[in-house]
C-alpha cells in the first residue's frame, strides 16, 4: 500500500516537473504570430496577414508534439518503475498527472513567452511579437492520450500474460480443428 501511494505521488510530481519543462520548450521553440502596427489618422491597432496568421496554428502543433514525447516518456518510465502491479489506480493517476502536466506547461509556457502584444508608442509599420498561447483547448488532450499510449506499451511488454482459452499451464497446445 505504501508503495502505491510513493509511486502515485512520485507519478504526479514528475508530470508536474515534466509540464514545468515542457512549457519552457514550448516558448523557446515556438515562432509565435507577427503582428503589423497600424495606425489611420489617432487610431491603431495591431494587424496580420493570413501567412502570419498560420504561425498561430505552428504555435499549437508545437505544444502538441513537445507534450507527446515527454508524457509518453513519463508515462512509461512512471509505468515501469512504480506501476508493473497494474490496478485501476496506475491508469487514474497517469491521467489526472498528465492533465496536471498539460495545464503547468500551458501556463508556463505563457508566462515564459512572451507578453501579450500592444502598440504603444510603437510607429506604423513596426512588427510586433504575438503570445505564445493555446487557442485550441483540445491540444490539452495530447498529454493524458500519450502518457496512457506510453502506459500501454509497458504494460504490454512487461505485464504476466494469461494462458490462451483451453489450455492449462504446462499442456501442449491443442492442434488445430480439421487435422
Amino acid at each position: 500500500m505504501r508503495r502505491t501511494r510513493k509511486g502515485g505521488f512520485a507519478t504526479v510530481v514528475g508530470f508536474v516537473v515534466a509540464g514545468a519543462v515542457a512549457g519552457v520548450l514550448w516558448a523557446l521553440l515556438s515562432d509565435p504570430i507577427q503582428y503589423t502596427v497600424v495606425r489611420i489618422g489617432d487610431q491603431s491597432g495591431l494587424s496580420a496577414d493570413e501567412a502570419a496568421s498560420t504561425a498561430q496554428f505552428g504555435v499549437e502543433v508545437t505544444y502538441a508534439w513537445i507534450g507527446a514525447v515527454i508524457a509518453a516518456l513519463w508515462g512509461s518510465v512512471a509505468t515501469w518503475l512504480w506501476g508493473r502491479a497494474g490496478g485501476n489506480a496506475v491508469i487514474v493517476r497517469t491521467a489526472l498527472g498528465a492533465v496536471v502536466g498539460a495545464l503547468v506547461a500551458w501556463g508556463t509556457g505563457v508566462l515564459a513567452g512572451p507578453p501579450e502584444p500592444t502598440v504603444g508608442s510603437r510607429p506604423a509599420g513596426a512588427t510586433v511579437s504575438g503570445q505564445v498561447a493555446l487557442d485550441a483547448y483540445g491540444m490539452l488532450f495530447v498529454w493524458p492520450v500519450a502518457a496512457l499510449l506510453g502506459l500501454l506499451l509497458v504494460a504490454w511488454l512487461t505485464l504476466p500474460r494469461e494462458p490462451a482459452a483451453g489450455t492449462h499451464r504446462g499442456d501442449a497446445p491443442l492442434p488445430p480443428v480439421g487435422v
